[in-house]
Order: structure tokens, then C-alpha cells, then sequence
């Protein structure tokens, strides 16, 4: 599977069935970056993403939320659109973003953006509801916006990035106990290297080109990509 992104051409091992844009709530993406990036690719917006998509010149094909955030006037522009339009109370069991993601089909190809930034407990549930997405419904998510980038890695998957614009720092995160993961194309490449939770030390890496390939053949890491200090 191919997917184009404005930094640069990804390859995954792992099949989907369709491919579509999801926009969530946290750090607004560049909309320069987020319509480059969309292309022809359907747009799902979860609460204030819907802004985000408006800005961008955007019509999300479907988007929910409880209006906590963001402004009342984007629901009426989606409505006159033709956005299918899901509302929730605020006092629920869910986030804008879960809920988002059951209205998604199976097998699909999710590029997440307005995932990063703002609150650690923020972007660390969305982290672990996109993953449960992934492992669910045998997804593929990939978080993306011209900042930052990761991609959910299971066993037996394989990343191969070719970049149009050379990230600061490459990492591989355990999101597992243990993690065995690979990694050339970079100055500190490793083979079939145990990263753990309790020592998670394969950050702050550099690429060596402008391509590179991750490997993953036990448990579950994400290949996390930079463009900022």
C-alpha cells in the first residue's frame, strides 16, 4: 500500500480496502499541508476538526461530535454541504475521536490528523484509541500533520519511507512491553533490536538519505517521525 503525503512517499506491507482522511480536535494541521494531503481521499471530522476542514477549503463527507469546541457556525456550513452530521451531549463515555471512529469502515486506511499537540492525556488516549483501531477492525492508521508523522507497526509489518523533506529525528517506540523492530537507512541502523517499555531507547535518530525502511517482528511499535525541534 502507497500513500503520498507532503513529506513524501510511504509504503506499508499492510493491504487496506479504502483509504480516507480523519480530523480530530488537537493541533490544527497547516491547511495547506492538510489539502495536499487529502487529495481525493474522503474527509471524517470529529468537533473541532470540522474547522480545521472548513479552513482548509474542505468538506468532510461525515462528521460528529458535542460541540465543546470549535465553532457553532462550521455545523450549519456542513449542513448546506450535504456532511452527514452525528451530534452528541458533552457528558458522555467517549471522546469526539472514538466516537468518530465507529462510524469508519473496517480495513481502512486512516490518515489522523488534528491528533498532536495540546494536552499529554490527550494526545495519549487518541495514540491508544487509533491502535485499538487498528488491531480491531484490522486497520491501518497513520498520524500525520507537517509537524509530526507515526505509523502503528504490528508484527510482520514493514515501512518504507522515501522523503521529499528529511525529517529532524526518527524514533521507534515500544507500544508493547517488548517490541523487536528493525531499521536501516538511518546513522544508528538495528537489527532485530528488543526495545522495551522500561527502556525505550531507540530516539532521536537521524536518517542517513532519503530513504528508510522499519521493520517490525514482534509486538507492536510506532515509527515516529519529526519536523520540529
Amino acid at each position: 500500500m502507497e500513500v503520498v503525503l507532503p513529506q513524501g512517499k510511504l509504503i506499508l506491507s499492510r493491504q487496506a480496502e479504502t483509504t480516507l482522511v480523519l480530523v480530530a480536535g488537537g493541533r490544527g494541521p497547516d491547511p495547506s499541508w492538510l489539502t495536499e494531503a487529502v487529495r481525493d481521499m474522503p474527509v471524517y471530522a470529529a468537533d473541532r476538526g470540522s474547522d480545521y476542514c472548513i479552513r482548509a477549503g474542505l468538506w468532510p463527507v461525515y462528521a460528529c461530535g458535542d460541540r465543546d469546541s470549535g465553532r457553532s457556525s462550521s455545523w450549519e456550513q456542513l449542513k448546506a454541504h450535504g456532511c452527514r452530521i452525528r451530534m452528541y451531549l458533552v457528558n458522555k463515555a467517549d471522546t469526539d475521536l472514538s466516537l468518530l471512529l465507529k462510524a469508519l469502515p473496517d480495513r481502512a486506511c486512516v490518515l489522523a490528523s488534528g491528533i498532536w499537540g495540546g494536552r499529554a492525556d490527550h494526545l495519549y488516549a487518541n495514540m491508544l484509541t487509533l491502535l485499538a483501531y487498528q488491531r480491531e477492525r484490522k486497520g491501518t492508521v497513520i498520524m500525520a500533520d507537517e509537524k509530526e508523522l507515526m505509523v502503528f507497526l504490528e508484527a510482520g509489518d514493514r515501512a518504507a519511507f522515501s522523503v521529499s523533506r528529511v525529517p529532524r529525528a526518527v524514533s521507534l517506540l515500544p507500544f508493547t512491553e517488548a517490541a523487536t523492530v528493525s531499521i536501516s537507512g538511518v546513522r544508528w541502523p538495528l537489527a532485530e533490536a528488543v526495545l522495551t517499555q522500561r527502556n525505550p531507547y531507540a530516539v532521536s535518530n537521524q536518517m542517513a538519505g532519503r530513504e528508510m525502511e522499519a521493520r517490525c517482528s514482534g509486538g507492536t511499535a510506532g515509527l515516529y517521525l519529526t519536523y520540529q525541534e
